[in-house]
This record gives structure tokens, sequence and C-alpha cells, in this order.
């Protein structure tokens, strides 16, 4: 017995190779598109942190300059405060030093600030005033060697200047101050203890 199938046969469709060079060339584009668009992604979260990074290396460039000029203001107060320990402990005579240091002065010369300062050796005057001639300077210098209360004179600097029509010197010396005799500590009083009642 033979069978006729009448039903209609689906013919399959083949699929041709321009196909498959369609598909690949859309997966292909549409790595690059992803790709492109991670990476414009991950640009702008670079520098939106690079961003971060500056503003906070700003904020802290101004916390290390507020920190140093702290110390910087720190030392100082630390070399005044020694200054003064040191000019306390060893009592120095200003008023004998400044007797002699107008004694010493020549006539034609004058001094406009000193000031004292601590040095690598102790105690140092810092002299600034002008003179007549460098002649003058020199001979100040002289004098001031021969004192009992400072030593190594120095010349900082010595430049002309004009004080109306006269022609004058401006000088700066540094002188160190010789060691004095520190006062002996003194002995704390002693304190009694009260007598104990006798027991009864």
């Amino acid at each position: 017995m033979i069978r006729i199938n009448l039903l209609p046969q689906r013919r399959r469709r083949r699929l041709s190779p321009e196909s498959g060079v369609v598909i690949v060339a859309l997966l292909v584009i549409a790595a690059l598109a992803a790709s492109y668009l991670w990476g414009t992604w991950r640009n702008r979260e670079v520098a939106a942190q690079t961003a971060a990074i500056n503003q906070k290396l700003v904020v802290t460039r101004r916390q290390v300059a507020e920190v140093l000029a702290l110390e910087a203001k720190i030392d100082d107060l630390k070399a005044r405060e020694a200054l003064l320990a040191s000019l306390e402990a060893r009592e120095i005579p200003w008023s004998e030093i400044l007797i002699d240091l107008a004694a010493r002065t020549p006539r034609d010369a004058w001094l406009a600030s000193a000031a004292a300062s601590p040095g690598t050796a102790g105690l140092g005057l810092n002299l600034q005033g002008s003179a007549l001639s460098y002649t003058s300077v020199a001979r100040f210098m002289t004098t001031l060697t021969g004192s009992s209360f400072y030593s190594d004179v120095d010349l900082q600097g010595a430049q002309r200047a004009t004080l109306g029509p006269t022609p004058i010197v401006q000088f700066g010396l540094t002188l160190s101050m010789r060691p004095l005799p520190v006062p002996p500590a003194q002995p704390a009083p002693a304190t009694t203890k009260p007598a104990k009642e006798p027991s009864r």
C-alpha cells in the first residue's frame, strides 16, 4: 500500500555566508562600542578622582604651610625664652655694660641700636651705629676689645651714606659677651617639723 503525504513540506532556509559575516561585524561593532563607552566612563572616573586628589593636596599644602609657620614662631619664642632664662640666670650687670659702652664710644661716632642675641658661644651683642669716618669705626672696635665685658668684635658691614650735607659711615658690629660667673644657688630654707606632743 502506497502512502502519499499530501501536507506541504516546508523548505529549510539555509544561511548564506554573507549573513554570517554581517553577524560577526555587528558583534565586533557592539564590542567596540561597549569598549569605547567603558573607556569614556573610566576616563571620567579617573579625571574626577584626580580632581579630588588635587583639592586634597591644596588643603594639605595649606595645612603644612601653617604648621611650618607655627613651628618657626615656636622656635623664635623658644630662642627668646632661652635668652631671657640665660639673662636671669647670669644676672648680667646691664647698667655697668651700658656705661662702659658709652665711655668707649668715640666722640665722632654714635650708636643707633644695641640688641642682645644668643650665640653659639654664649650671649652676644649687635650694635648698629654711624660715624664720621672709617677711622672712627676702627678706633671704636679697638677700644671695645679692651673691655672686660665683651670680646671678639667683628665688623658686619660699613658703608658710606649722607646725613644732610655731612657724609657719614653706617656700620654694624657684633660682640661676644665674656662668660660671667654664675651666682651660687641659694639653699632652700629648712623646714622644721612641729614637735610632737608628749603622749599622756
